[in-house]
């Protein structure tokens, strides 16, 4: 019965934080779409069914409603009571004179280490970003893709292990193309929404073969939208430090380094057990990419260590608490 309260208590705190989050989430001239409240989004025994977040963001409406917010949270209260939040606090990012000392050698050795295991992975050993996280069979894991696409790896990843998948995709095109493809899997949850260091809305231009070159760091000022949110905050709303995310994996052509420095300064890394990404450090409008890089290694290794490393290519990264 405890365990059954307390997962009662992080459904409901998940459930009202991914509500509000859709609430409070604001950028310029964009504002929020009204989401219809379901009686089962939730259940006794396990987290959530999160909310039908799709197109959360409104850019034709700059109103809201609070009706149905207030009817959820008086929903979610009358079922679950009151839930009390963990603290999310700052965490230092300066390195010490050893952490210096190791990024400066990295740094030294990048171009060559990029290149050597470049031509290891593309081709050869690409899938164990997939089939390396075999935990996640586990029945309530719940794992995060930043850079969703069209949804390749999200395919493999359902087809292998079928977790709790939250994708999030920017471009409103390949997130109606993520949103088909699994309309009929309840465990599978996309919001049309990037993350990065601040709440913006980026122009670009469409590029690369399925679009898996657009970024808002290739220089170029586009028709079409990228909506981004500060990352910490995002998962924070969502309810990141009620609950742990076993993987969150990271492809979205240059965000990464904004994430990764984003959520490594706060404990917020505390709570995710395996973080995985890939960098795209040749990509053009990137600054310093090598050092960053190599910085985010050093801060990595406080909290977690490396189960698989291709430097500069792809790796993931493991807490240190697990086995």
């Amino acid at each position: 019965m405890r365990n059954l309260h307390k997962l009662a208590i992080i459904a409901a705190a998940l459930t009202a934080c991914v509500f509000v989050f859709l609430y409070t989430f604001s950028m310029e001239k964009v504002e929020i779409r009204t989401i219809e409240i379901r009686d089962n989004w939730f259940t006794a025994n396990s987290l959530p069914a999160l909310a039908d977040t799709f197109q959360f963001v409104n850019t034709t409406s700059n109103t809201t409603s609070g009706v149905d917010r207030d009817a959820l949270l008086q929903h979610l209260s009358a079922r679950y009571g009151p839930v009390t939040f963990v603290s999310i606090h700052p965490r230092s990012t300066d390195l010490t004179p050893e952490e210096e000392n190791r990024a400066v050698t990295c740094l030294r050795k990048a171009v060559k280490d990029r290149d050597e295991n470049g031509s290891r992975f593309w081709g050869r050993e690409e899938h164990i970003r997939t089939t390396h996280h075999t935990y996640l069979r586990n029945k309530d894991v719940v794992m995060i893709e930043i850079g969703g696409n069209r949804g390749d790896d999200a395919t493999e990843f359902v087809n292998l292990y079928n977790p709790r998948y939250i994708i999030l995709e920017p471009l409103e095109d390949y997130f109606n193309i993520l949103k088909e493809k699994f309309r009929n899997n309840s465990r599978v949850t996309v919001v049309n929404v990037g993350l990065g260091i601040k709440n913006e809305v980026a122009m670009v231009n469409i590029e690369g073969v399925n679009a898996c070159a657009t970024s808002k760091f290739s220089g170029s000022n586009g028709k079409t939208a990228l909506y981004i949110a500060n990352a910490t905050k995002f998962l924070m709303n969502l309810g990141v430090g009620l609950f742990n995310v076993d993987l969150l994996t990271t492809n979205c052509e240059g965000c990464e380094y904004e994430v990764l420095e984003t959520i490594l300064s706060t404990n917020l890394i505390n709570y995710i057990k395996n973080i995985q990404f890939a960098t795209h450090s040749t990509l053009k409008g990137l600054k310093n990419p090598l050092r960053r890089y190599c910085n985010i290694q050093e801060l990595l290794q406080r909290t977690h260590r490396p189960t698989y490393q291709y430097k500069f290519i792809w790796e993931n990264w493991r807490r240190n608490d697990l086995f």
